[in-house]
């Protein structure tokens, strides 16, 4: 453990967690991404309200907010290598099968239900558990790093969707996002996600004559689960996260309809959603570095407050190109920053002896906020006839969640941080 807490040390062994980490990232954030661009087609070939459209993509997030607390104790007890690397695979073939739905509205629903049993095993608090077992001095840049995929994602796949779907149909869209994501992660996977995590249950596993090991790795060590809900921490993230993510989760996979609804192309609409993921790329990092050297709750609470800028810019200036770009940009430096913060902050308060308990519990909230946010934005899109009402709604929100950063209060001091395991 004597490397453990400095950074060369670190990054000389964690690297590729850190690469796994953001493969996974992406993998998993892909139908949050594309699922803008189907909406339309299905729209035009079904009849279907978008609001009942959006409720494929609330049952994956539904099924995963019930999930996510058992599966983050899976986390604790397997970690995250057993669950990650088939997962991906199974998640990335389970896109593809979308393609199958027919004009039956249930039929549409099932494969999403069906879909969300791989993505469990695919969900952020099984990447954040990797990189929060495996860093400590420099976990936030860790964070950002791992969830670079997200902006990845969000950079590539609406354009990747918008150009199959123009090219093959809405229908060979859907393997040819599943496939083309996942036969990048999963070889990613397959080799690099060996995390502190795993490293430590493989040693609990193994005669102590055999567990000696000499890749260092952060000590498990903090509260656990029930400590954790004792804390008026425990509530505020979870509610934070909660916020933000209906509300900044509602807009940016909507970013492509919205933008259209502005008459703005669906091309450049696309295009404007992939500046959205490039600047979330940017936020994420920078983001890291702040929360390794400043108080994080300020960093956090700043963070989130950025797309009330994003939100009066696209009601000031509606169907402005120049101006929806700018939009885009703060929207999603604060969208790549905001599931950084949530997992630092996570680790930063409770540590890392139940961490993807305690974090499943937050992915269980982000998953209903997941659901919730895009049915209710499209669901006033079918009452109103326009998205103006919701992105209005989004503004208090984002205030809110900021105000609960800003006040979660000094982290405890855990003292020397030794395994457990």
């Amino acid at each position: 453990m004597s490397e453990t807490g400095k950074p060369r040390g670190e990054w000389s062994t964690g690297w590729k967690v850190a690469v796994a980490a953001m493969a996974g990232f992406s993998l998993s954030a892909t139908f949050t991404f594309t699922f803008g661009a189907f909406i339309e087609p299905l729209e035009a070939e079904f009849g279907w309200s978008r609001g009942n459209i959006a409720l494929g993509m609330s049952v994956i997030t539904i099924v995963g907010a019930l999930l996510s607390p058992p599966i983050g104790m899976l986390v604790d007890r397997w970690g995250p290598r057993r669950l990650g690397v088939p997962g991906s695979l199974l998640f990335a073939i389970g896109f593809g099968t979308l393609g199958l739905t027919t004009g039956n509205i249930w039929v549409w629903w099932g494969l999403w239900f069906m879909l969300s049993f791989a993505f469990i095993c695919i969900k952020p608090l099984i990447w954040s558990t990797a990189v929060a077992s495996t860093f400590n001095k420099q976990r936030g840049l860790a964070f950002a790093v791992a969830m670079c995929g997200n902006g990845i994602a969000s950079t590539f796949t609406p354009s990747l969707a918008t150009w199959a779907i123009a090219e093959h149909g809405w229908r060979l869209a859907f393997p040819i996002v599943g496939g083309t994501v996942g036969l990048i992660a999963f070889p990613i996977l397959f080799f690099f996600l060996h995390s502190g995590a795993d490293r430590a249950l493989s040693k609990s596993r193994k005669p102590v004559d055999q567990a000696a090991d000499a890749t260092p790795s952060p000590a498990l060590y903090g509260l656990t689960t029930r400590e954790a809900m004792r804390t008026a921490a425990f509530y505020k993230i979870g509610l934070a996260a909660f916020l933000f993510t209906v509300a900044a989760i509602g807009i940016v996979p909507n970013l492509i309809p919205i933008l259209s609804s502005f008459d703005i192309s669906r091309g450049e609409a696309a295009a404007i959603a992939g500046v959205a993921g490039m600047s979330s790329i940017i936020g994420r990092l920078v983001t890291g570095v702040l929360l390794d050297r400043f108080n994080p709750n300020l960093i956090a609470g700043t963070v989130v407050i950025l797309p009330v800028v994003s939100c009066l810019l696209l009601l000031g200036s509606p169907g402005s190109v120049p101006v929806a770009i700018l939009a885009a940009v703060v929207i999603g430096v604060a969208l790549g920053s905001e599931v950084d913060v949530i997992a630092f902050l996570t680790a930063k308060q409770f540590g890392t002896l139940r961490y993807g308990t305690i974090f499943g519990v937050m992915s269980g909230l982000w998953s209903v906020a997941t659901a919730t946010g895009p049915f209710l934005v499209n669901r006033s899109y079918d009452v109103t006839g326009s998205y103006v009402t919701a992105i209005e709604v989004a503004i208090p929100l984002f205030i809110v969640t900021s105000l609960l950063l800003f006040s979660l209060g000094k982290a405890p001091d855990f003292g020397r941080e030794e395994s457990t395991a």
